[in-house]
């Protein structure tokens, strides 16, 4: 008999902007950064007059499910190449939270120091990361005769019938309206994902209460967006809807908008608009005409320009 083992990688992806970031914490105090980490990674341990209490966190919560278990988190950035700050398959990376939250705080250190000011990151290249990855470890392998099943160990006999099912998942946590220069990359990015069979899940953190582009990439990929309007309910919304497996949560009602808006956000304004201008070079929308691409830089010529008609005038005699 052939038995199916289930294995789960779940990517992370946290925006990595000092901009961000420092608008959470003045608009909900000093606390704010340290509450978003502890919700991703538990930082500590408290102790209390009758033992002691774990601080409990999102990715942790997803390697004490199963052995199995594969966590990798991604960091994106303005000017970051290396968007992989943390993978469990790694035999050096053991400490989850000390090397999260040493990197994210690299990370933005270094970019408080750009002398650019603009609120945002690229998520594309980070996504495009986090996918190849979990794609590379998507294939069927044989399980481990000693699994992390409570039952007796599995024979040769029961390891050879026995494989194990990758699913994959991914988890952004934005914290700003993504570009509208990657509108294009990114309908990519999930339309490949939907067939991958990756889910994406989206938890904004920002002033935007639709998500924009990111609530399209949930629906396209029958992921869940929702929206933290403080970051005490980050770790709320982590837990009870995005940590089980998509295959489990139709015996959930949805949480998620009802309505998606699949408007085009425009690379000018960064905004959702019904009509617009498209480059025929880099295929980015444009709320209004310009002679030169925004994004690519490429020139447009119009060959067809209407003239006014000349007017006759009349000598009065």
């Amino acid at each position: 008999m052939l038995i199916y083992l289930q294995m789960s990688t779940l990517s992370v992806l946290i925006e990595a902007s000092s901009c961000s970031w420092g608008k959470l914490a003045s608009q909900h105090g000093d606390r704010t950064i340290g509450i978003i980490l502890r919700s991703i990674v538990s930082l500590y341990l408290l102790t209390v007059k009758r033992g002691v209490f774990f601080q409990v966190s999102f990715c942790n919560a997803h390697l004490g499910q199963s052995a199995s278990n594969q966590l990798l988190v991604f960091a994106y950035g303005r000017n970051e190449s290396k968007n992989m700050i943390y993978s469990s398959a790694r035999s050096d990376d053991r400490n989850a939270s000390f090397i999260v939250v040493n990197r994210l705080k690299d990370l933005l250190t270094n970019d408080s120091g750009n002398s650019d000011a603009t609120i945002g990151a690229p998520l594309g290249p980070a996504l495009a990361h986090a996918f190849c990855h979990m794609k590379k470890d998507s294939r069927i392998t044989t399980a481990d005769p000693c699994d992390d099943s409570l039952g007796p160990a599995a024979t040769s006999e029961q390891s050879e019938s026995s494989t194990e099912k990758v699913t994959n998942r991914a988890v952004v946590i934005s914290m700003s309206p993504i570009m509208g220069s990657e509108h294009g990359s990114l309908m990519n990015l999930f339309f490949s994902a939907a067939k991958q069979s990756i889910c994406v899940d989206v938890v904004s953190m920002g002033d935007d209460f639709t998500g924009g582009i990111l609530q399209q990439a949930a629906d396209i990929t029958g992921g869940s967006f929702l929206h933290a309007q403080k970051p005490p309910a980050l770790l709320k919304i982590l837990m009870t809807n995005m940590l089980t497996d998509p295959s489990y949560r139709t015996a959930f009602s949805k949480l998620s908008h009802s309505s998606v808006d699949y408007r085009a956000s425009c690379a000018c304004h960064h905004k959702l608009v019904s009509s617009g201008w498209v480059c025929s070079v880099c295929l980015s929308v444009l709320c209004q005409y310009t002679p030169i691409c925004k994004v690519c830089r490429a020139a447009f010529t119009i060959t067809n320009i209407p003239k006014k008609p000349n007017r006759k005038r009349t000598l009065r005699s």
